[in-house]
């Protein structure tokens, strides 16, 4: 009897272990994933989450390319359920320590500390809450110190449980205070790295903040495929009106909608009350009293002379240039490449119907904002002067229909 009690005692022990061992294994996950240089500069680890859409080669689908730090995560829940088609967005983390690796077959290996991991741990529970099959994340960082870009060992990300949401929400408010750096950010390094990591032709290059009217990827891929822009021959960009409403209503997703909130001046257009110039486009009244059609989209009509501060937002193919990085933020950083397109033959059609919602209604720059507008002005002044000087020489047949970019 005390032999099979000592037996009983025994397993009862292993049993125990085992079911501890298994508690933490399932409470903590270790992830490595790779990253590779990127512009000398940065490290990228594309596809940290990969799409599951099964999307055919030629697809006439539109990949919505978006830019963001994790503070501005809380929108891309809400694109999930406004934009009908892929989903590419580039994140800028930390930089990770360097480390020891701990599979033999890396040779460089870097981790992110207790604190910075927490990033990581906000994607898990977003990824536990919402359908990501859509989504394709990408994050980076800067190189800095680091001789080669590592791998990176993702340590100390727990599985989630419990009130998911409620932590989520937490996790969210706490890692918003983290980084103030992460205000200002290489905004067109992450632009391009999300557009690298798309997998259709077609894509919206938007603002994680600005949302589409309803139908609005089906109308224009038809319009997309209708114009050829599917063959990447044509030097055609589609574009939509910008809008922005207060916080406090919800997003208007057709046209009639949208109308009603203008006329009682509780929508405007984009940006109207801090850069007016930048998003307006003539034949507002015209464009509002059309019929909507639920199904399609057409062009109204193609831009004639470009406005030098004009920034729109539009569909494109291939055939478009990539921004340019030595735009920082805040400095002409989407206005540019309007110029580098209108010098290179583009043209710019005006959609019916379809537009974007900003919530928020924005009158004037953050602090942040504003101290990076100060920033090595000498240094930007002069290169705004080259990449005039490049433009004009380039294509000397166009300067009488592009102007130069203003400071």
């Amino acid at each position: 009897m005390t032999i099979l009690f000592c037996i009983q005692n025994y397993i009862i022990v292993i049993i125990i272990y085992y079911l501890i061992c298994y508690s933490k294994m399932s409470l903590v996950k270790v992830r490595v994933v790779e990253s590779i240089t990127y512009n000398n500069q940065y490290c990228v680890s594309f596809y940290y989450w990969k799409d599951s859409m099964k999307l055919s080669e030629g697809s006439s689908r539109i990949t919505l390319v978006l830019h963001a730090t994790t503070k501005y995560l809380h929108y891309l829940a809400d694109q999930l359920t406004m934009w009908d088609g892929p989903i590419s967005v580039a994140f800028f983390m930390p930089t990770p320590e360097i480390s020891e690796c701990i599979l033999h077959k890396h040779k460089y290996c870097a981790m992110y500390n207790t604190t910075d991991i927490l990033y990581f741990q906000l994607f898990s529970l977003f990824q536990h809450l919402y359908d990501i099959k859509k989504i394709s994340l990408h994050f980076f960082f800067e190189k800095k110190d680091h001789k080669n870009c590592p791998h990176i060992i993702l340590k100390g990300i727990k599985k989630p449980s419990g009130n998911i949401l409620k932590k989520y929400k937490t996790m969210l408010s706490r890692v918003s205070e983290y980084k103030k750096f992460f205000n200002i950010y290489p905004i067109n390094v992450a632009r391009n790295i999300a557009r690298l990591g798309k997998k259709t032709i077609l894509f919206l290059s938007g603002d994680i903040e600005n949302y589409p009217s309803l139908n609005y990827e089906k109308k224009v891929s038809k319009l997309a495929v209708q114009e050829s822009l599917l063959k990447n021959n044509r030097k055609l960009v589609l574009v939509h009106r910008r809008f922005e409403i207060n916080d406090s209503f919800t997003i208007p997703r057709t046209k009639d909608k949208l109308k009603e909130l203008y006329d009682n001046n509780q929508a405007f257009v984009f940006h109207a009350k801090l850069i007016k110039k930048a998003h307006k486009i003539a034949k507002l009244d015209e464009w509002f009293d059309g019929n909507e059609n639920m199904l399609k989209t057409r062009i109204g009509w193609i831009v004639g002379e470009l406005n030098p501060y004009w920034e729109p937002q539009f569909v494109g193919n291939d055939q478009v240039p990539f921004h340019d990085e030595r735009f920082p933020y805040r400095k002409r950083s989407n206005t540019h490449l309007v110029h580098v397109m209108c010098f290179q033959g583009f043209d710019f059609a005006i959609m019916d119907d379809v537009f974007t919602v900003h919530k928020g209604i924005k009158k004037a720059l953050t602090k942040e904002e504003k101290a990076a507008r100060k920033l090595n002005q000498k240094a930007y002044k002069k290169m705004v002067k080259e990449f005039n000087y490049i433009l004009s020489t380039t294509y000397p047949n166009m300067t009488d229909k592009c102007k130069p970019l203003p400071n």
